[in-house]
């Protein structure tokens, strides 16, 4: 569509080093790297339960989001109109449809909202303005068009109400989702191969069905026999170490592994690298935690 090529060429004509900078910058919040933040901070300091649900929650829309892209394998603006747009950063190699990083925040701004919304009237503010700010980052660095962020912010929002309502009727016995998220990770590697999903949305996919199935079974194995009280152990110091530490093992699981994992076997290389790393959040690092009294 050229006209949406035209609106991604007329906010590049503010491109310098400092907004490029900024685009760069803001594009961060729809990443994995914001998700896996307010995971760990909600899983290891405030609540686990909801952690866990909005661990869940997340990860299936990425799976959708991911289905998304394959289906409609819509190029990105600065490949289709390179006399128009060109890719500021990094050029992703996935498909534009919809945007993965509006989803991504989106679906974060919406589950916080939802669950701390009305005590906290600041959170659905905030996040509506990074998701604002996301979405023309997005079409600023020429990674998308004006449908593709749209879309992606319409899918954050259906998906993170439809599957975290879903999960609301377990009530008390949320671990049992282990159960249909078993199930639906083998339907979800089944369809992946039987259709011949290709490139780095297959990639991606794999990475959150190896953390997926992992978290659940963590946490399952975590609630029946750890029981870690966040609610006794929620110093601000306490915290924060919890996070810089156990934070700090999971990034270092995610990197270390990518030296010696073959990267064109992606049941290695993403599957297992992020089921451990997953593991390690839900079930080992509270262990861990309990035996120090941290």
């Amino acid at each position: 569509m050229g006209f949406e090529a035209d609106i991604i060429k007329a906010l590049q004509t503010l491109s310098n080093g400092f907004t490029d900078f900024v685009g760069k910058a803001t594009s961060l919040f729809g990443t994995e790297y914001l998700f896996l933040a307010v995971a760990v901070t909600l899983y290891w300091c405030i609540d686990k339960a909801y952690a866990y649900r909005f661990f869940n929650v997340y990860i299936l829309g990425v799976a959708v989001t991911n289905f998304f892209k394959q289906g409609f394998k819509r190029p990105r603006p600065f490949n289709a109109y390179p006399d128009k747009v060109v890719s500021i950063g990094d050029p992703e190699t996935t498909y534009s449809f919809p945007s993965g990083h509006t989803e991504s925040i989106a679906s974060i701004s919406t589950l916080l909202t939802v669950k701390y919304g009305k005590k906290h009237r600041a959170v659905p503010v905030v996040f509506a303005v990074l998701t604002l700010l996301v979405m023309l980052s997005r079409m600023y660095l020429g990674q998308h068009y004006l449908s593709d962020v749209f879309c992606g912010l319409t899918l954050g929002v259906l998906v993170a109400i439809a599957f975290n309502a879903l999960l609301s009727l377990f009530g008390s016995r949320e671990e049992l989702f282990l159960i249909p998220a078993a199930v639906l990770t083998a339907v979800l590697i089944g369809v992946m191969y039987g259709t011949g999903m290709d490139g780095a949305s297959g990639a991606d996919i794999l990475k959150g069905v190896g953390a997926f199935v992992a978290f659940d079974i963590g946490y399952f194995l975590e609630k029946k026999f750890v029981k870690y009280d966040v609610a006794v152990n929620r110093k601000w110091w306490k915290c924060a170490l919890r996070i810089v530490l156990g934070g700090g093992v999971a990034i270092a699981v995610q990197q270390t592994f990518k030296l010696f994992l073959p990267s064109d076997i992606p049941m290695l290389y993403g599957f297992l690298r992020y089921f451990i790393m997953a593991f390690w959040a839900a079930f080992v690092a509270p262990v861990i935690f309990k035996a120090i009294k941290l």
